[in-house]
C-alpha cells in the first residue's frame, strides 16, 4: 500500500502537466489566430524560448520525482540545477543579431504600382524608416513574451533547485 500514494502523485502530476499543456497551446494558438490576421508570426527565438521553458520545468520536476521515488531525496535539487543551466544557455545562444531582426521583419512593402525608381530620397527614407519602426514594435513585442517564457522556466527551476530535496524527501515518506 506503500506505492498508492507515488502512483496517485505521478498521475496528478502527469494529469497537471498534461493541462498546463493544453492551456499553453491554447494560449499559443490565440496568439497565433491574432498573428495571422494581419501580423507575423512568432520568431524562431521565440519558439526556442517556450520550448525550453517547457523542457526546463520538465526535467526540474522529473529530477525531483526521480530522487523522491528511486534515488537518494537530497538529490532532489539536481533536475532544477539542470534546468536552470539549461534555460539560461538557450537564453544566451538565441538572442538575434540585429541584421537578423531586420531581415526576418519588415515593415510595410513599397507600393507596387509605383517603381522604386520614381520615389525621390525623402520618399524612400521615409519608407526605411516605416521598416525600421515596425521591426522595432514587431521586436519588442517578441521580446515581452521571451522576458515570460524565461522567467517563468528560470523561477520553477531554481525553486525545484532549492527545495527539490524537501519536495523528493516528501514523496519518499513511505521508503
Amino acid at each position: 500500500m506503500e506505492w498508492v500514494p507515488i502512483v496517485f502523485i505521478i498521475f496528478k502530476s502527469i494529469v497537471l502537466f498534461t493541462g498546463m499543456f493544453f492551456a499553453i497551446k491554447w494560449h499559443y494558438d490565440q496568439d497565433k489566430k491574432k498573428k495571422d490576421e494581419g501580423r507575423e508570426p512568432q520568431s524562431p527565438t521565440e519558439m526556442r524560448l517556450f520550448a525550453t521553458m517547457i523542457i526546463a520545468i520538465t526535467v526540474s520536476l522529473i529530477g525531483i520525482v526521480y530522487a523522491g521515488c528511486w534515488g537518494n531525496p537530497a538529490d532532489g535539487g539536481r533536475g532544477g540545477a539542470l534546468g536552470c543551466a539549461f534555460t539560461f544557455f538557450m537564453f544566451i545562444m538565441s538572442k538575434p543579431n540585429a541584421e537578423a531582426i531586420l531581415t526576418d521583419r519588415r515593415g510595410p512593402e513599397p507600393d507596387p504600382a509605383t517603381p522604386d525608381e520614381g520615389l525621390d530620397q525623402l520618399a524612400r527614407l521615409k519608407l526605411q524608416t516605416e521598416q525600421l519602426r515596425a521591426a522595432f514594435l514587431m521586436r519588442l513585442e517578441s521580446a515581452e513574451r521571451e522576458k515570460v517564457y524565461v522567467s517563468v522556466a528560470s523561477v520553477i527551476s531554481m525553486l525545484a533547485w532549492k527545495f527539490g530535496d524537501i519536495a523528493a524527501n516528501w514523496l519518499n515518506v513511505g521508503h
